[in-house]
């Protein structure tokens, strides 16, 4: 799609854009560039939590066969193939 434009629009156009440039500049002055950088919003950073060894249950694979509706000789689960396969 293609927009004719006149030259009285395209001075338009140009004045606006001339003025948005001009208040963005204004706004840009106000600010303090001699401060250090910050990346974060707090201080706090690369706050980590405390790694716990937790101990496995050792009767878990025991246990865990048991509820198995089906296991083989080897301990491994026998899951059914689904009936949507062939």
């Amino acid at each position: 799609m293609v927009i004719l434009l006149n030259e009285k629009q395209i001075e338009k156009i140009r004045r606006e854009a001339e003025e948005i440039v001009e208040k963005f500049s204004k706004v840009l002055e106000e600010f303090n560039l001699e401060m250090e950088e910050s990346y974060y919003i707090i201080e706090s950073r690369n706050v980590l939590r405390e790694d716990n060894a937790v101990e496995a249950d050792p009767n878990f694979r025991e246990k865990f066969l048991k509820i198995a509706p089906k296991t083989n000789k080897e301990g491994y689960i026998i899951v059914e193939k689904g009936s949507w396969l062939k």
